[in-house]
């Protein structure tokens, strides 16, 4: 049983994978959650900034895919792109954010710094935290998780999943003065959005 103590994530990171992709901007890159079959995606704002076409790189297949931009709501770093060619695109299973306490074991899975399909683990440090986003637009989440997984630039818009594979974070930020101090949206907020 993935998720008890001793007990690896191998299995979480199994199913969790393969709905985390890599988008590619003119600007940059970051990662984002497959949220249907249609191919919608969400991400970080601060990811697709002022792009309306992106790269969407799926786990385990080189070819790119084309990507259209859906909407962006800067107010919670949020945005929805949807790509060309949905095919073979796994949904994330989201769980209730509103459910994770303190405590619990969670995994940010991402593309640090490009680095695809990379997965790190901490702890739900706090939640409903009021954060002040940096960078020149400094957007305030009045409700975000507060983890102890690192989390590095390419993070944003991937997963924070729970041990049953299910996300309840969007990662979008990390203090810059401190380690293993990251934020990340509520999947509720991000779901209702």
């Amino acid at each position: 049983q993935a998720g008890t103590a001793g007990a690896g994530y191998a299995d979480v990171v199994r199913k969790v994978l393969p709905s985390v992709v890599l988008i590619r901007t003119a600007s940059g890159l970051g990662s984002g959650v497959v949220l249907d079959e249609k191919g919608n995606i969400v991400t970080n704002a601060h990811v697709a900034g002022n792009a309306t076409s992106f790269e969407v790189q799926l786990s385990g297949d080189p070819q790119p895919r084309q990507a259209k931009l859906v909407g962006t709501y800067p107010a919670s770093d949020l945005a929805v792109i949807r790509v060309d060619d949905p095919d073979g695109m796994i949904p994330a299973s989201f769980g209730d954010s509103e459910k994770a306490q303190v405590g619990d074991v969670v995994l940010a899975v991402g593309n640090p710094l490009g680095l695809s399909g990379s997965v790190t683990e901490g702890i739900i440090s706090a939640s409903g935290r009021v954060v002040t986003e940096p960078g020149p637009n400094g957007t305030v989440l009045p409700d975000a998780i507060q983890t102890s997984a690192p989390i590095n630039p390419g993070n944003s818009g991937g997963a924070l999943v729970n041990t049953a594979g299910q996300v309840i974070g969007i990662p979008t930020a990390a203090a810059s003065s401190a380690q293993g101090i990251g934020f990340a949206i509520p999947a509720n907020l991000a779901r209702d959005i």
